[in-house]
Formats: structure tokens, sequence, C-alpha cells
């Protein structure tokens, strides 16, 4: 199967990270071909960004926002301009390998696929956790699970698929139709982390999967633009309100009140002991949020054929 790809790669003050990585992806595109191309969304950035791209990638398609509305935003600019029906949505600090794309690929040939993330490696050429999500509701959150890479291969290698319950947001091909039915991002995760994670489920919840190919590689830098340019406490308060905002939209009444409730309750008391005020402050603005969570939990609800466990217990059986 061979269809066009339209590479969409969210900019904000990232002409260092842009002049590193771009050339990889061009050759990547080059070596696949099929009338692909990239699209960078300049999401308001005070460096030379647009200068860069301009002068030394001017194969680039560039879309400029006047000012800085964030990722997700960046990312449906990107889409809603994309000819194709295959959409990567890559950030800008990661590097491709030039037989990239064939693998992802071949799996829209599904049509109940909705996306694909790659193998995720860190400079050292360690692999890291959340290329594959493989991720069950354990102990009151939705948690991470262990997983080794050559039980992936060799599911992969039997004929089977590993289903990941989404695609990192920074690496994930997946089918525009799809992504426009879904209404892109939900914007009560704005302004970064979490939003891959609840659109991931809600194409679940829709019957679209979501899978993991560990032949396909990619090399993800330590730093990117949101951590070289927003303070880490931010960053980790947002990730937690946006955890909370997570597991309350998307899991059943029985799980909240039985076993997020209590372990949220137990893990505030300890934070509230130890005067961590950046998560607690993170709980409150979740707080704030609970009429859209309301909101977006029904919207959820209406086109779902799926529930948050049935969800799980598919990806609990690791192949399918």
């Amino acid at each position: 199967m061979s269809k066009p790809i339209t590479i969409v790669i969210p900019n904000f003050n990232g002409a260092t990270l842009l002049k590193k990585n771009l050339p990889s992806v061009l050759s990547s595109v080059e070596a696949y071909g099929q009338g692909s191309s990239i699209t960078v969304v300049d999401d308001g950035s005070a460096d030379n960004s647009v200068e860069v791209l301009r002068q030394n990638f001017p194969i680039i398609n560039v879309i400029e926002h006047q000012q800085n509305m964030g990722f997700a935003e960046a990312v449906h600019t990107g889409v809603r301009n994309a000819q194709t029906d295959l959409v990567f949505i890559l950030n800008s600090d990661v590097q491709l390998n030039e037989d990239f794309f064939p693998p992802l690929v071949s799996y829209f040939e599904d049509e109940n696929t909705f996306s694909v993330n790659p193998s995720i490696y860190d400079e050292k050429g360690d692999i890291k956790r959340h290329s594959w999500n493989y991720r069950q509701f354990r102990r009151g959150r939705i948690a991470l699970l262990d997983w080794r890479l050559d039980e992936a291969k060799a599911i992969t290698a039997a004929g089977k698929r590993c289903p990941t319950m989404y695609g990192h947001g920074g690496s994930m091909l997946i089918r525009k139709k799809m992504f426009d039915a879904l209404s892109g991002f939900d914007p009560i995760f704005k302004p970064y982390y979490g939003e891959d994670s609840d659109i991931g489920i809600r194409a679940w919840r829709r019957g679209w999967y979501s899978y993991f190919e560990p032949s396909a590689s990619l090399v993800h830098q330590s730093v990117g633009s949101i951590k070289a340019n927003v303070h880490i406490k931010k960053v980790k308060c947002m990730r937690r309100r946006n955890r909370y905002l997570l597991e309350w939209i998307h899991l059943t009444p029985w799980q909240l009140i039985t076993k997020t409730f209590p372990f949220s309750c137990f893990q505030l008391l300890g934070e509230l002991l130890t005067f961590d005020t950046v998560n607690l402050k993170g709980f409150y603005l979740a707080l704030l949020k609970i009429p859209e969570v309301v909101r977006s939990r029904k919207a959820v609800k209406q086109s779902a054929v799926l529930n948050a466990h049935e969800v799980f217990e598919i990806l609990g059986k690791k192949s399918i």
C-alpha cells in the first residue's frame, strides 16, 4: 500500500531544532515519495524560525500563527490544510530514519485503523517506554505497564498487531478523516500534554484502532520546545491536572467511585503533608474544569460503542 502523506510539524521558538532535524525528515520523505510533503506550522515564534525555514528549506510549506496558540491548535491548522488522507504529526525535536514510513502506512489497509506509533529512542539508543502505550487500569489510575521490545517484535513477526492506547502526539501517523470526525484534540487539555492520550481513547471508544509498530524507529531528543520554553513546575502542574481530566472524562462511574477517587484522596493527602504545592495546584486547576469535564464526558458517550473497561480489555491482550 502506498499513499501520500502530509507531515505536520508544530514549531515554537525551535529554529535550532529545525536546522538540526529537518534534513532527516526531508530524506525520509524523499525516500518514501508518493507525492508526500512537509508543513511546518509556526506557532507565533519569537526567534528566527520562519527565516530559517524560508532560507534553508524552501521546499517546505510554512503556515504562520501571528500569536502563540498552543500545540493542539498548531496541529489543527496543519491537519486542516493537509490534502492527503494520511497525516504524520511530528515534533521538531525528532530525527527520522530514511526507511521510516512504509511499515506505518501498511496498517491503513485496514479501514478501522486510526493511528500508528513507531519505536521512539533517545540519543543514547535506549527505547522509551511510551513507544508502546501498553496501559491498564490499575490501583485507581491508568498505568503504563512494562513491556519488552523483543516481545513486540515477536508479535508483529507472527503477523499480529500490538494495540496501543494512543499514538504519541509528537510522532504518530493518523487518518485525517477520523481525526476530523473526532474534532481533533479536546481543548480542555490546553496548553499541552494529555490531548494525545484522550484522542486515542476516544478513537478506541468509537471502534477505531491504534497500533505500535516496532520496526519503524526515530530518535526523540531529551529537550523539546515545551521544556525549553516553559518552567518545569508549570509543565509538572499541567501534567497532573490533565491526568485527572483524562480519568474523569473516560473512566466508568464504577472505576471512578471504587478506585480512582480513593486513590486520588490518598495521594493528595500525602502531597498536602509534604507541601507539594505543584501537584496540589494541578488538582485545584482540574476541579475548576469540572463543567467542561461533564460536557466532554457526555459528548464522548454519545458516539461511543465501547466504554473504558472494554477498551482496556482489548489493550490487555497485547496482540490482535
